[in-house]
């Protein structure tokens, strides 16, 4: 199971009870606009904008991209394949109240001289959790024209993916995120040692850069910390970011931060 999977898992529960989904019109694929995970948003790949989400006056978003042939909007009765939700309530809402304190906390370490892009329906200001534990948050930057990417997702011990990442310092960093492969440096926080590692796709143009710290606490918990000069959500590209940001002790110093150390 991906990232994406888990997630859109855990989305799906949240929309079965709210009877806002998308799904394709054979009724064996769901369409879900905003479920989207680390190599979801990071890596290759497009998206789509779901009908009626244009965005508002004067917004700098993309306007071209529209919904896939065929989407369509369902229920629970007519996608029966959502799934039924495997937490109660209360769980559920004590995990998004979670994940919407961790999208405030990285929202509040953005340096001065980057704005945050509030109104893009890409990337929309709305962190995502799953019920096997994984959380994740993120949002579109902007500086000047220049736009990018930056968000965190953490996985408790209960996640099969953070799971399957193993090692620590670099070793864990490049497995977190193994395309294109990276290169990577150890950072010192505290007593800590982060792996730091950084990329540009070779295969793209205009090419993209990344830059991603990754940390496992003593009790399992695997942070991940992340920026990107350019979002890979858009079907007509904005210019990317020709600074990142963070810097790499930055990055580092979120990654092991108790702000992210979900329990």
């Amino acid at each position: 199971m991906s990232t994406t999977d888990a997630l859109a898992a855990g989305r799906r529960a949240r929309f079965r009870r709210s009877v806002v989904s998308f799904c394709a019109a054979s009724a064996t694929t769901v369409v879900l606009a905003a479920a989207v995970g680390f190599t979801g948003v990071l890596g290759s790949g497009g998206s789509y904008r779901p009908t009626g989400t244009e965005p508002p006056s004067g917004s700098t978003a993309d306007p071209t991209a529209t919904t896939p042939p065929g989407a369509v909007r369902c229920t629970p009765a007519s996608c029966p394949h959502l799934g039924a939700p495997d937490l109660t309530q209360e769980e559920w809402d004590a995990r998004r109240n979670r994940a919407r304190e961790m999208l405030d906390d990285l929202l509040a370490a953005l340096p001065a001289g980057y704005t945050v892009v509030r109104d893009d329906p890409l990337n929309p200001l709305d962190p995502m959790v799953s019920s096997s534990g994984i959380y994740q948050a993120y949002f579109t930057v902007r500086q000047g024209k220049q736009t990018g990417l930056v968000m965190v997702e953490v996985h408790t011990p209960q996640s099969p993916i953070g799971n399957r990442w193993q090692g620590d310092g670099c070793d864990l960093a490049l497995e977190i995120w193994p395309y294109p492969r990276g290169t990577c440096q150890l950072v010192t926080v505290g007593q800590a040692k982060v792996g730091v590692a950084q990329a540009r796709w070779s295969n793209e143009d205009p090419k993209r850069f990344a830059q991603w710290a990754g940390y496992r606490h003593p009790d399992g918990v695997l942070v991940k910390v992340a920026q990107i000069s350019r979002p890979d959500r858009y079907w007509k590209a904005p210019p990317e970011l020709k600074k990142l940001p963070f810097t790499a002790q930055q990055l580092a110093d979120l990654a092991v931060s108790d702000r992210f150390h979900v329990e």
